[in-house]
Protein backbone atom coordinates (compact mmCIF):
# COMPACT_ATOMS: atom_id res chain seq x y z
CA UNK A 1 0.00 0.00 0.00
CA UNK A 2 1.34 3.41 -0.98
CA UNK A 3 0.90 6.33 1.39
CA UNK A 4 1.79 9.99 1.07
CA UNK A 5 3.24 12.12 3.82
CA UNK A 6 4.47 15.65 4.10
CA UNK A 7 7.98 16.36 5.38
CA UNK A 8 9.77 19.69 5.25
CA UNK A 9 7.03 21.06 3.04
CA UNK A 10 7.37 18.26 0.47
CA UNK A 11 5.07 15.31 -0.25
CA UNK A 12 6.86 11.99 -0.45
CA UNK A 13 5.77 8.42 -1.15
CA UNK A 14 6.58 5.71 1.33
CA UNK A 15 5.90 1.99 1.63
CA UNK A 16 4.50 0.58 3.81
CA UNK A 17 4.66 3.11 6.68
CA UNK A 18 5.36 6.80 7.18
CA UNK A 19 7.05 8.53 10.06
CA UNK A 20 4.08 10.49 11.35
CA UNK A 21 0.78 8.70 11.11
CA UNK A 22 -1.22 11.91 11.26
CA UNK A 23 0.53 13.18 8.14
CA UNK A 24 -0.21 10.09 6.05
CA UNK A 25 -2.82 9.98 3.29
CA UNK A 26 -4.13 6.50 2.62
CA UNK A 27 -4.91 6.55 -1.09
CA UNK A 28 -6.60 3.13 -1.01
CA UNK A 29 -9.33 4.19 1.42
CA UNK A 30 -10.04 7.65 0.00
CA UNK A 31 -10.59 8.99 3.53
CA UNK A 32 -8.70 11.78 5.22
CA UNK A 33 -8.21 12.89 8.80
CA UNK A 34 -8.36 16.58 9.64
CA UNK A 35 -4.57 16.67 9.89
CA UNK A 36 -4.16 15.03 6.48
CA UNK A 37 -6.61 17.43 4.84
CA UNK A 38 -4.86 20.39 6.44
CA UNK A 39 -1.45 19.20 5.21
CA UNK A 40 -2.72 18.74 1.66
CA UNK A 41 -4.42 22.15 1.57
CA UNK A 42 -1.59 24.01 3.28
CA UNK A 43 -3.85 25.29 6.07
CA UNK A 44 -4.10 24.55 9.78
CA UNK A 45 -6.43 22.09 11.47
CA UNK A 46 -8.70 24.86 12.75
CA UNK A 47 -9.43 25.95 9.20
CA UNK A 48 -10.45 22.44 8.18
CA UNK A 49 -12.61 22.21 11.31
CA UNK A 50 -14.32 25.48 10.41
CA UNK A 51 -15.02 24.23 6.89
CA UNK A 52 -16.61 21.11 8.35
CA UNK A 53 -18.72 22.93 10.94
CA UNK A 54 -20.00 25.39 8.33
CA UNK A 55 -21.03 22.55 5.99
CA UNK A 56 -18.56 23.48 3.27
CA UNK A 57 -17.01 20.04 3.68
CA UNK A 58 -19.02 17.07 4.86
CA UNK A 59 -17.32 14.64 7.20
CA UNK A 60 -18.36 11.63 9.23
CA UNK A 61 -17.73 11.83 12.94
CA UNK A 62 -16.16 8.67 14.33
CA UNK A 63 -15.87 8.99 18.08
CA UNK A 64 -14.23 12.38 18.70
CA UNK A 65 -12.58 12.59 15.29
CA UNK A 66 -13.72 13.47 11.79
CA UNK A 67 -13.22 11.28 8.72
CA UNK A 68 -13.34 13.28 5.49
CA UNK A 69 -14.16 11.61 2.14
CA UNK A 70 -11.52 12.68 -0.38
CA UNK A 71 -14.33 13.44 -2.84
CA UNK A 72 -15.70 16.06 -0.44
CA UNK A 73 -12.39 17.89 -0.25
CA UNK A 74 -11.92 17.76 -4.04
CA UNK A 75 -15.47 19.07 -4.59
CA UNK A 76 -14.92 21.95 -2.18
CA UNK A 77 -11.56 22.95 -3.64
CA UNK A 78 -12.84 22.81 -7.22
CA UNK A 79 -16.08 24.68 -6.48
CA UNK A 80 -14.16 27.48 -4.74
CA UNK A 81 -11.49 27.77 -7.45
CA UNK A 82 -8.65 26.45 -5.30
CA UNK A 83 -5.86 24.23 -6.55
CA UNK A 84 -6.44 20.52 -6.13
CA UNK A 85 -3.30 18.72 -4.92
CA UNK A 86 -1.87 16.05 -7.20
CA UNK A 87 -2.25 13.55 -4.35
CA UNK A 88 -6.02 13.99 -4.73
CA UNK A 89 -5.90 13.59 -8.50
CA UNK A 90 -5.68 17.27 -9.35
CA UNK A 91 -3.26 16.57 -12.19
CA UNK A 92 -5.70 14.08 -13.72
CA UNK A 93 -9.03 15.80 -13.05
CA UNK A 94 -10.70 16.68 -16.36
CA UNK A 95 -14.42 16.71 -15.60
CA UNK A 96 -16.70 17.96 -12.85
CA UNK A 97 -16.35 16.72 -9.29
CA UNK A 98 -19.24 15.71 -7.04
CA UNK A 99 -20.01 15.45 -3.38
CA UNK A 100 -19.31 12.05 -1.87
CA UNK A 101 -21.88 9.26 -2.02
CA UNK A 102 -23.25 8.66 1.45
CA UNK A 103 -26.27 7.09 3.10
CA UNK A 104 -29.23 9.33 3.82
CA UNK A 105 -29.05 8.74 7.60
CA UNK A 106 -25.48 10.05 7.58
CA UNK A 107 -26.52 13.07 5.54
CA UNK A 108 -29.31 13.91 7.97
CA UNK A 109 -27.41 13.08 11.17
CA UNK A 110 -27.07 16.75 12.08
CA UNK A 111 -30.50 17.76 10.74
CA UNK A 112 -32.98 15.33 12.31
CA UNK A 113 -33.19 13.13 15.37
CA UNK A 114 -31.34 9.88 14.69
CA UNK A 115 -34.27 7.99 16.19
CA UNK A 116 -36.39 9.22 13.28
CA UNK A 117 -34.03 7.62 10.78
CA UNK A 118 -33.87 4.43 12.84
CA UNK A 119 -37.61 4.01 12.32
CA UNK A 120 -37.23 4.08 8.54
CA UNK A 121 -36.99 0.91 6.48
CA UNK A 122 -34.07 2.43 4.56
CA UNK A 123 -31.98 2.51 7.73
CA UNK A 124 -33.25 -0.83 9.01
CA UNK A 125 -32.36 -2.58 5.74
CA UNK A 126 -29.25 -0.46 5.10
CA UNK A 127 -30.38 0.43 1.57
CA UNK A 128 -27.62 2.17 -0.37
CA UNK A 129 -30.11 4.15 -2.46
CA UNK A 130 -33.03 5.24 -0.31
CA UNK A 131 -35.53 6.03 -3.05
CA UNK A 132 -35.43 2.49 -4.43
CA UNK A 133 -37.52 1.42 -1.45
CA UNK A 134 -40.24 4.04 -1.55
CA UNK A 135 -42.73 2.02 -3.62
CA UNK A 136 -42.50 -1.14 -1.53
CA UNK A 137 -41.78 0.14 1.98
CA UNK A 138 -43.14 3.00 4.10
CA UNK A 139 -40.49 5.69 4.48
CA UNK A 140 -40.17 8.25 7.26
CA UNK A 141 -39.75 11.04 4.70
CA UNK A 142 -42.52 12.14 2.33
CA UNK A 143 -40.90 10.47 -0.69
CA UNK A 144 -40.77 13.72 -2.69
CA UNK A 145 -37.22 13.16 -3.91
CA UNK A 146 -36.91 16.12 -6.27
CA UNK A 147 -37.58 18.44 -3.32
CA UNK A 148 -35.14 16.62 -1.05
CA UNK A 149 -31.79 18.27 -0.35
CA UNK A 150 -30.13 14.88 0.01
CA UNK A 151 -31.26 13.69 -3.42
CA UNK A 152 -30.25 16.94 -5.10
CA UNK A 153 -26.85 17.10 -3.38
CA UNK A 154 -25.86 13.47 -3.78
CA UNK A 155 -27.71 12.12 -6.82
CA UNK A 156 -29.22 14.81 -9.03
CA UNK A 157 -25.97 16.67 -9.77
CA UNK A 158 -24.55 13.43 -11.15
CA UNK A 159 -27.39 12.86 -13.62
CA UNK A 160 -28.68 16.34 -14.44
CA UNK A 161 -26.87 16.20 -17.79
CA UNK A 162 -29.85 14.21 -19.12
CA UNK A 163 -31.84 17.44 -19.16
CA UNK A 164 -29.62 18.59 -22.05
CA UNK A 165 -30.48 15.56 -24.21
CA UNK A 166 -33.08 16.17 -26.91
CA UNK A 167 -34.35 12.57 -26.87
CA UNK A 168 -36.03 10.61 -24.06
CA UNK A 169 -33.25 9.88 -21.56
CA UNK A 170 -33.07 8.29 -18.14
CA UNK A 171 -30.46 6.89 -15.74
CA UNK A 172 -31.00 3.60 -13.95
CA UNK A 173 -29.20 1.12 -11.72
CA UNK A 174 -30.27 -2.28 -10.41
CA UNK A 175 -33.58 -1.98 -12.30
CA UNK A 176 -34.58 1.30 -10.63
CA UNK A 177 -34.65 4.71 -12.29
CA UNK A 178 -32.57 7.46 -10.72
CA UNK A 179 -34.30 10.08 -12.84
CA UNK A 180 -35.41 10.99 -16.35
CA UNK A 181 -35.78 14.08 -18.50
CA UNK A 182 -38.98 15.72 -19.77
CA UNK A 183 -38.98 13.65 -22.98
CA UNK A 184 -38.74 10.42 -20.95
CA UNK A 185 -41.64 11.63 -18.83
CA UNK A 186 -43.71 12.16 -21.98
CA UNK A 187 -42.73 8.74 -23.32
CA UNK A 188 -43.81 6.89 -20.18
CA UNK A 189 -46.64 9.10 -18.96
CA UNK A 190 -45.10 9.54 -15.51
CA UNK A 191 -44.39 13.05 -14.17
CA UNK A 192 -40.67 13.75 -13.82
CA UNK A 193 -40.98 13.92 -10.05
CA UNK A 194 -42.35 10.35 -9.98
CA UNK A 195 -39.57 8.88 -12.11
CA UNK A 196 -37.08 8.86 -9.23
CA UNK A 197 -37.08 5.38 -7.71
CA UNK A 198 -39.54 4.00 -10.27
CA UNK A 199 -39.06 0.28 -10.85
CA UNK A 200 -38.20 -0.70 -14.41
CA UNK A 201 -41.26 -2.99 -14.44
CA UNK A 202 -43.45 0.15 -14.40
CA UNK A 203 -41.70 1.46 -17.51
CA UNK A 204 -41.02 -1.67 -19.52
CA UNK A 205 -44.09 -3.51 -20.81
CA UNK A 206 -44.49 -7.15 -19.65
CA UNK A 207 -43.99 -8.27 -23.25
CA UNK A 208 -40.40 -6.98 -23.10
CA UNK A 209 -39.61 -6.99 -19.37
CA UNK A 210 -38.03 -10.44 -19.27
CA UNK A 211 -35.74 -9.61 -22.19
CA UNK A 212 -34.64 -6.35 -20.60
CA UNK A 213 -33.89 -7.97 -17.23
CA UNK A 214 -31.90 -10.73 -18.94
CA UNK A 215 -29.83 -8.20 -20.88
CA UNK A 216 -29.34 -6.12 -17.72
CA UNK A 217 -27.80 -9.13 -15.98
CA UNK A 218 -25.45 -9.60 -18.93
CA UNK A 219 -24.41 -5.93 -18.77
CA UNK A 220 -23.80 -6.12 -15.03
CA UNK A 221 -21.54 -9.13 -15.54
CA UNK A 222 -19.66 -7.48 -18.39
CA UNK A 223 -20.91 -10.02 -20.91
CA UNK A 224 -19.80 -8.83 -24.38
CA UNK A 225 -22.95 -10.38 -25.85
CA UNK A 226 -25.15 -7.88 -24.02
CA UNK A 227 -26.79 -5.78 -26.77
CA UNK A 228 -26.21 -2.04 -26.94
CA UNK A 229 -29.55 -1.56 -28.73
CA UNK A 230 -32.86 -3.13 -27.78
CA UNK A 231 -36.26 -2.98 -29.48
CA UNK A 232 -38.72 -2.94 -26.61
CA UNK A 233 -42.29 -2.16 -25.70
CA UNK A 234 -42.53 0.73 -23.27
CA UNK A 235 -45.65 1.01 -21.15
CA UNK A 236 -47.31 4.41 -20.97
CA UNK A 237 -49.16 5.16 -17.75
CA UNK A 238 -52.41 5.93 -19.61
CA UNK A 239 -51.96 5.23 -23.34
CA UNK A 240 -50.81 1.61 -23.28
CA UNK A 241 -47.67 0.31 -24.89
CA UNK A 242 -45.43 1.74 -27.62
CA UNK A 243 -42.57 0.10 -29.46
CA UNK A 244 -39.28 1.99 -29.24
CA UNK A 245 -35.59 1.44 -29.74
CA UNK A 246 -33.50 1.79 -26.60
CA UNK A 247 -29.76 2.44 -26.53
CA UNK A 248 -27.94 1.59 -23.30
CA UNK A 249 -24.60 3.17 -22.33
CA UNK A 250 -22.53 2.64 -19.16
CA UNK A 251 -21.71 5.70 -17.06
CA UNK A 252 -18.43 6.17 -15.23
CA UNK A 253 -20.10 8.21 -12.51
CA UNK A 254 -22.07 7.12 -10.59
CA UNK A 255 -20.47 3.69 -10.73
CA UNK A 256 -22.76 0.93 -11.96
CA UNK A 257 -25.35 3.24 -13.52
CA UNK A 258 -26.59 3.13 -17.10
CA UNK A 259 -27.90 5.77 -19.48
CA UNK A 260 -31.03 4.89 -21.45
CA UNK A 261 -31.76 6.74 -24.68
CA UNK A 262 -35.05 6.07 -26.44
CA UNK A 263 -36.18 6.74 -29.99
CA UNK A 264 -39.90 7.26 -29.86
CA UNK A 265 -40.66 8.91 -33.21
CA UNK A 266 -40.66 7.83 -36.83
CA UNK A 267 -37.71 9.85 -38.04
CA UNK A 268 -34.00 9.38 -38.58
CA UNK A 269 -32.57 7.57 -35.58
CA UNK A 270 -29.94 9.35 -33.44
CA UNK A 271 -28.22 5.97 -33.39
CA UNK A 272 -27.84 5.74 -37.18
CA UNK A 273 -30.74 3.32 -37.65
CA UNK A 274 -34.25 3.71 -39.13
CA UNK A 275 -36.93 4.94 -36.78
CA UNK A 276 -39.68 2.74 -35.40
CA UNK A 277 -43.41 3.29 -35.28
CA UNK A 278 -44.84 3.81 -31.86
Amino acid sequence: MTTIYKRNGQYEQHKPYCRRKTDCVNLTLNRLTVSQAAALCGVNRNTIGAWIRSGKIRADKIGRNYSIPAEELVFFLQSTGQKIPAELGGDRLTGPSFRSMRHCWHYFQDKVNLRTCEQCTVFQNRLDVCFTGKDSHPLVCNGQCQQCGYYRDVFYHRIQFIQQIAFPAAVYKDLYLWGGNRKWSELTGHPEAELVGLGIEKVCHPASLGEFISNDKKRALGNPQAPRFEDLYIRHATLGRSRVRIAVYPLEEPSGTWLLLAEAHREKSPFGRPGLDR
